[in-house]
Formats: structure tokens, C-alpha cells, sequence
């Protein structure tokens, strides 16, 4: 090729690929979601998970971990190092289970050099799914585990009928 010349790209040979559609995305809110007609009965359910949006940030103090157990079983576990089982009060009121550490008065005589360990106000909740519940809970080497357990009313779990 002779300098100064420029070699043209065919454009035919390139017509037959797409170009990329550009495709909108709509916001969908749960309130324009459960307004839907195939969520019927489901405003109870936003009323439930209003906590949630007030809370836009999650606690990050204590650490936890949420685990399933089986179908109907799980387990709250959260870090609370340094907390006795009278620095914490757990409630559970409207399906939200609240844990949070009571004000502790500390008085020393001594200097305090650096303070890494936490003393603070902390609290955490968890808003609980239908048939919900608190079992128990238990403080252990600094982990406290809060075992919740789904109970079904009788008329709710499956039931085989006989057939005559």
C-alpha cells in the first residue's frame, strides 16, 4: 500500500451483526409490587417489613450469624465478647426480635492506657417470617445463640386424606 493511502473497512461485510439493544430498567418498589393483582392479601406483610426501611443502615455491632438448621429450625448467633447474660436484653415484640446490650456503669479507680475492648450501646433486630418463634437463648464463650423455631398452627401443616 502506496503511503498516504488509507484502506477503507468494507462496511457491507460488518451490516450483518446487531447492534446491542438498549433496554430501560424500571425501578420496582415492594409497595408497587404487592399492588400487583397476583399478590393478593400481602399488605400485612409490607406493614411487617416497615421496620426494615427505617433501618436503611444494618447495625454492624455486634457480629452475627444467621443460620438454618433444618425447614423449621435456626439459629442467631452474635459475637458479644466482654457481655454477660445480664448486660443483654433480648424482646421480640410484632415479629421483631430485638437484642440489645443494658447500660453498664463502669467506675475504676485506673487509668484506662487504650480501650479496644467494646463497652458500648449496641443493638440489633431481626424481623421474624409468620409462625416465628423465640425459643431460648444461651450465652457461651462469648457467643450468644438464639434458637427460633417455625411453628405451623395444626390446620396449616400438610395432612394426608384417606380415601374411602
Amino acid at each position: 500500500m502506496a503511503s498516504g493511502m488509507h484502506q477503507q473497512w468494507p462496511t457491507e461485510k460488518w451490516e450483518h451483526i446487531k447492534k446491542p439493544t438498549v433496554h430501560t430498567v424500571q425501578t420496582v418498589t415492594l409497595p408497587s409490587l404487592f399492588s400487583d393483582q397476583f399478590f393478593l392479601g400481602f399488605h400485612d406483610q409490607l406493614q411487617r417489613w416497615a421496620p426494615l426501611a427505617q433501618n436503611k443502615k444494618p447495625a454492624s455491632f455486634p457480629p452475627y450469624n444467621l443460620l438454618k438448621i433444618d425447614e423449621n429450625n435456626y439459629k442467631v448467633e452474635l459475637a458479644v465478647a466482654g457481655y454477660s447474660k445480664d448486660d443483654i436484653e433480648i424482646t421480640v415484640e410484632k415479629d421483631i426480635l430485638t437484642v440489645k446490650s443494658k447500660v453498664k456503669e463502669i467506675t475504676t479507680s485506673t487509668e484506662v492506657i487504650h480501650q479496644g475492648i467494646a463497652e458500648r450501646q449496641w443493638s440489633q433486630q431481626f424481623i421474624l417470617g409468620e409462625y416465628m418463634s423465640v425459643k431460648d437463648a444461651s450465652l457461651k464463650d462469648g457467643l450468644l445463640t438464639i434458637n427460633v423455631e417455625r411453628e405451623l398452627p395444626e390446620e396449616l401443616k400438610p395432612k394426608t386424606i384417606k380415601i374411602k
